[in-house]
């Protein structure tokens, strides 16, 4: 383990596999996308050791934008790259390959990216491309502030999870097609404040943890025929009203699990 907890070389393969079958749920709505595939960014953080910062690029149909991530440099690392069209999470998604470089390499690549890596203390990249039944639709990024944070069986750890989140953006398609899921996810990612509110609520209330809460928020979405973020919204209001925080009996979600 390095100094924040995470795995540097300790993660066997039987482990790997059962974080990627963790990352296994239903995504009946792009809620739940969106809830897997923050997860997969979170896990990614947690056992490849140089990834510093950690994001998912949507770039399909027309469509850039960062759809989930790990903290604000994420967003302004990637913001550059949109912005000059260039670096290593759009050459990922655009060719198909997966980029492992460090900040000597893109100086040299995408100068006007690498200047503004260099401003956010990024110094090395891992970009994998996310691939679906419907083609290339993004990629899944990790930026390190050491030199050579990344190398071979990083790029294959990142894989093993890049081609779970694409089984999950394919399995979400099914109901609809790419094109229709990757506008849904953006929307669903602009309005995750209540689930993560929620969320936050009933790990409080009854000591579980991230996941469990929002198997209770979701559980609950599924019985009642409506989507994860307007039950969140509808606890959360509820919750707040009380001044001990606890919801009304006749929430839904307050019911489920007790």
């Amino acid at each position: 383990m390095d100094s924040d907890g995470r795995a540097e070389g300790g993660l066997t393969p039987a482990r790997l596999g059962e974080i990627v079958g963790s990352l296994g749920r239903r995504l009946e709505d792009s809620d739940q996308l969106g809830e897997l595939l923050q997860r997969s960014v979170d896990v990614a953080h947690d056992v490849i050791g140089g990834a510093d910062s950690c994001g998912v690029t949507i770039d399909y149909a027309g469509a850039t934008y960062t759809a989930c991530y790990t903290d604000s440099t994420t967003l302004s690392v990637d913001q550059a790259q949109y912005e000059t069209g260039e670096g290593p999470c759009l050459e990922a998604s655009r060719t198909g390959q997966t980029i492992v470089v460090d900040l000597n390499s893109t100086e040299q690549r995408w100068p006007a990216f690498a200047e503004a890596a260099r401003a956010e203390g990024v110094r090395s990249f891992l970009a994998s491309p996310i691939r679906t039944l419907d083609g290339i639709i993004g990629s899944f990024n990790l930026y390190g502030s050491a030199s050579d944070a990344f190398d071979g069986m990083d790029a294959d750890i990142l894989d093993t999870l890049t081609t779970a989140v694409g089984r999950a953006v394919g399995e979400h398609a099914r109901y609809s097609d790419a094109e229709s899921t990757v506008r849904d996810l953006r929307s669903a990612m602009a309005q995750r404040a209540p689930i993560e509110q929620a969320k936050g609520i009933l790990m409080a209330m009854r000591g579980i943890d991230a996941d469990s809460a929002f198997a209770v928020l979701s559980d609950d979405a599924q019985r009642r025929n409506m989507r994860v973020r307007d039950v969140a919204r509808e606890f959360v209001e509820s919750a707040t009203k009380r001044n001990d925080a606890t919801p009304s009996t006749d929430s839904g979600a307050a019911e489920q699990g007790r």
